[in-house]
């Protein structure tokens, strides 16, 4: 990925395999994340599996196997300052995911709280064609004494099998395209959060997964694959409660939304972080880990 000019992360040649399989990912190999340190290396940690090697893929922007592959474009994103999250309860329950990254940004990375303006606009059951007419004032026009200039960020939450369902699949794509297109005439870069599947439908895992890849590629859009952590996180742990009940996110579930933001957004694994949004310590442990 390329980074700001102040950068300090180096990268580390990973050699992926393009023909690893579905199953293969999900049930072999490493998990890679930066760490603190003064030269900020990539590292490889043995156990997590291929689901931590394509997160760090869709993060960084090295070679990447067959569920990514973004354009170089897509990866030219200096870390947010400004984020605007567009979705539904998906995004909202649990005090809404963007107040626990916008916690985990400050205490992680040591900010005060001035220079970190996130907020989101979200639907009861939202759509994003719910979103074209009713968020241009929110994307475009939305001005505060913390946000100087367009958002850095809008991050676009469809309903959770928009992306997959025949029924309403061409309409998602068509307003993922209009509000994309509306995002970057605001002079800000689109993102979207790849939902997950539901508790008693595990097998929406892979459609899910291909399609927000897919649209990420023909957006030319950053992917935030929430969607393949949970499916990562089930196959891993199914004790650990990620659903309150079936779509829906448990606090864990939002915690662990925020820790694959975080990765995706800021280069860096949230390994020992701080704020644990009043988990405990192994369920803290868990989310960061799987991000």
């Amino acid at each position: 990925r390329k980074r700001n000019s102040d950068s300090r992360t180096k990268q580390l040649p990973i050699p992926l395999n393009p023909k690893l399989s579905w199953e293969t990912g999900m049930n072999s190999g490493m998990v890679c994340s930066r760490v603190r340190g003064e030269a900020g290396l990539m590292v490889f940690r043995k156990h997590v599996g291929f689901f931590g090697l394509v997160i760090c893929a869709l993060a960084i922007g090295m070679p990447k196997p067959a569920y990514s592959g973004e354009s170089e474009a897509v990866w030219d994103i200096p870390e947010p300052a400004s984020v605007l999250f567009i979705g539904n309860s998906l995004t909202y329950y649990n005090n809404s995911l963007h107040n626990h990254l916008r916690k985990m940004v400050v205490w992680n990375r040591r900010v005060d709280t001035s220079r970190v303006f996130f907020r989101s606009m979200t639907i009861s059951g939202g759509k994003l064609s719910d979103h074209l007419s009713a968020a241009k004032p929110m994307i475009s026009d939305y001005r505060h004494k913390r946000k100087s200039g367009p958002w850095d960020l809008v991050v676009l939450q469809g309903y959770s099998n928009e992306a997959i369902d025949p029924r309403g699949v061409e309409n998602f794509q068509k307003s993922a395209q209009g509000l994309s297109a509306l995002i970057r005439q605001s002079g800000s870069k689109p993102a979207f959060f790849m939902t997950w599947a539901y508790r008693d439908s595990p097998d929406m895992a892979k459609p899910l997964v291909d399609a927000y890849t897919k649209l990420g590629k023909q957006l030319d859009a950053l992917v935030i694959p929430v969607g393949l952590a949970f499916e990562y996180a089930r196959r891993t742990n199914p004790d650990m409660s990620l659903y309150q009940d079936n779509k829906h996110p448990s606090l864990l579930g939002t915690y662990l939304a925020a820790c694959v933001f975080y990765t995706t957004l800021y280069g860096e694994a949230p390994f020992g972080s701080v704020y644990a949004a009043g988990l405990t310590n192994e369920e803290a442990a868990f989310a960061q880990v799987t991000a």
